[in-house]
Formats: structure tokens, sequence, C-alpha cells
């Protein structure tokens, strides 16, 4: 993995506006954990250490074979704000999340992962942002990447709106694919959660989307354009994936959740048409990104080294399997005369061992997700 250590260091600040103050709203900090005693403990040097009250911090460990228990159990008998669960049996990834949401008792509820770091505000941060925008429902900051030694290997900042309506985000999402609520660094109002809940069986790929799609039908979206936490990448982590692995993710969450509106809106049926299009537009792209990176020889040379993408910093190579699934599903996922002209453009270069275009236009991935309309 390829850092680029001095172009965004990750500061813990305290704004001298939102300066420590006891609040009567209680906000509750759910982390989902299994197997990672020792990330967790310096996981929740950042939660212990917020400068908000009053605070809950709701630890579900998810029946864990190492020493989380031992770590959780140290941690509750320390620190009277913290609750400690231990699943009897292995509930998954999303039943884990869904319990948390469940046990939360706070007017305000935040999903904090298990090896992540944030600033020591965040929390005040967000309960100001809420009490001043009182439609919105769920809030998240910029953040940034890091590596397991704690070095920024890219950023995420988002150019939104401060407030968006909620069906304003959903559209932009699904176009994009990308979301400017990144699930470890967000808070959500509980008023605006509701019954809303990750589906226990989905798969794991974006999985947080029809969350948050399910929130912004009824609420604003909130964003602060400062980064005010950081998301740890690595090896074993759930999104170290290629893009031909998780677009069946993408497809089946997004897809699913649009079945899902449609039965709650029958009166959004263009628009849900427009959203299924959207979804797999997105995905060719993505996989022809995917393709084009295969032939790239550098991961780290980009023109936006901040802006690399995921599959950059993860540097791998597709199996000659793998390849020829990303090339199967880009032609599945053709929506138009601009997609299948340009599948025929790759497939002939790939033909030809002319990739070098492939790999040159990947360089540049920025400017063509703003030429493609996918920003």
């Amino acid at each position: 993995m390829v850092a680029a250590a001095s172009s965004c260091p990750f500061r813990y600040h305290m704004s001298s506006s939102n300066a420590p103050q006891s609040q009567s709203r209680l906000v509750s900090i759910c982390v989902p954990t299994r197997n990672r005693a020792e990330s967790l403990r310096r996981s929740l040097e950042s939660i212990q250490g917020q400068d908000y009250s009053p605070l809950e911090i709701v630890i579900s460990d998810n029946c864990s074979d190492d020493t989380t228990e031992q770590v959780c159990r140290e941690l509750a008998a320390s620190d009277r704000r913290v609750r400690y669960v231990r699943q009897p049996r292995n509930i998954g990834l999303h039943g884990n999340h869904n319990f948390c949401l469940d046990a939360a008792r706070g007017e305000f509820i935040c999903i904090f992962h298990d090896h992540d770091r944030r600033a020591l505000d965040i929390v005040s941060r967000y309960v100001a942002f809420f009490a001043q925008h009182s439609n919105v429902g769920v809030v998240c900051s910029d953040w940034e990447l890091i590596d397991d030694d704690d070095r920024c290997i890219g950023v995420r900042d988002h150019k939104v709106k401060t407030v968006t309506p909620g069906l304003e985000y959903i559209e932009r999402t699904i176009t994009s694919g990308r979301t400017s609520i990144g699930i470890p660094g967000a808070m959500v109002r509980r008023s605006a959660l509701g019954e809303a809940r990750f589906e226990p069986d989905a798969p794991i790929g974006f999985g947080d989307f029809p969350l948050w799609f399910r929130v912004a039908e009824g609420a604003d979206v909130g964003h602060i354009s400062e980064r005010l936490w950081s998301w740890r990448q690595n090896d074993v982590s759930h999104s170290a994936r290629t893009i031909e692995s998780i677009a069946d993710d993408y497809h089946t969450n997004l897809g699913a959740y649009c079945d899902d509106h449609l039965r709650r809106f029958p009166e959004h049926g263009a628009l849900v048409d427009r959203w299924r299009v959207s979804i797999s537009r997105y995905l060719f792209w993505a996989l022809t990104y995917e393709v084009g990176l295969h032939f790239r020889k550098h991961r780290s040379m980009s023109s936006d080294e901040n802006a690399r993408t995921l599959f950059e910093i993860m540097n791998y190579r597709l199996t000659p399997g793998q390849f020829q699934n990303a090339l199967s599903q880009m032609k599945a996922c053709r929506t138009g005369q601009v997609e299948r002209l340009t599948f025929a453009i790759v497939s002939t270069l790939i033909r030809l061992h002319l990739t070098w275009p492939l790999a040159w236009v990947t360089e540049h991935q920025t400017t063509m997700r703003t030429v493609l309309g996918l920003k």
C-alpha cells in the first residue's frame, strides 16, 4: 500500500465555538465489533475522549474468539458510560449493526467502527449541526483514508451542499455510486431513523446505502466540509475488494431498494425506472475503469493523489478469470449507445493489445467522472 503521508495530515481538534459543554440530549455511540481487540482499544480512545455529555457507548461483541471480551469488560468497569453486550452467536455484520441501533437509547445515534479514528469534538459538532438544522435526519463530514500506521493515503472531500434535500441525495448517490455519508463517521437522528434497519441477509457491499435512503425519504441530509474522522483501510477491510466482485452487491442492494421504494411510493414509477438505469450505467463505467486500471503500471501515479480510489490504493491486478468477469459484467450493464460504443472500442483495443489509452484514462478518473456526469 502506497502512502501519501504528507498530503493530508489529520488533526484531532476542538472547535472553540463548540467548547465542551453539558447537553440534555443523550448521544449513543454504538460500536459493533468482532475479533479486533487491539484496534478496538485504540479506536475507543477517540470515543471515550469526546468532549460531549451525556454520552453512552454501546459495544456489541459479535461472539469474538480473541481477547475482545476481556478488553471490553475492563473498559466497562472503568467507564460507566460503556455498556458491553456479548452476542452468544455470530449474528452477522448487518445483524450486529441492527442490534446496536435497537439497543441505543439516545436521541442521536452514531455507529463508530472498531478500527477508525475521529476528532475529539465530532459528536458535539454534529449535535450543534442538528440544533441548527431541524429538518436534517443524518449528518456526516468529509474524511480521510489511513493505513495501519495511521498514515494518510487519501481523502474524501465531498463538494455537496451543507443541507441537501433527501430525494436529491438519493438521486445523486445512485447516479454517482458515491455517498457523502460514511457509516463509521455519521450521526443519525433517532426520529429520522425510525424503523429503518439494515437488511440482515443483504450483501455487505453498499449495504448501508438503502438505510440512508430510507432516512432521506423523510429528512434532509447534512454535511460538514471538514475532515473530522479517519477510515482505516487495509487488506482485510470489508471494502478491500475488486469492482467486479462488488458489482453484484451494488446491483442487488440498490435494486432491492428500488423495489422497496416503489412498494411504498407507487406514484414514483418513472423516478424508480430512472434509478434502475442509473444503477446499470454507473456499474458499466465503474467496471470500465477497473478494466483500464488493470493495464496501469504504477497505481500510485495519478492526476490527483488525494482523490485516488481504493482500487488504486490497493494496487491489485485482476486474475484472468476476474478480468473476463469484469468484461462480461460490462457487456451486461450497457444502457445506451454511448456504453455500447465504448464497450466495442474497449474490446477492440484489448484484442489489438493497444491498452495504453485505457490505462491513461484511469489516471484522470476525476475528470472523466465529471465528463460522464458521475459526480
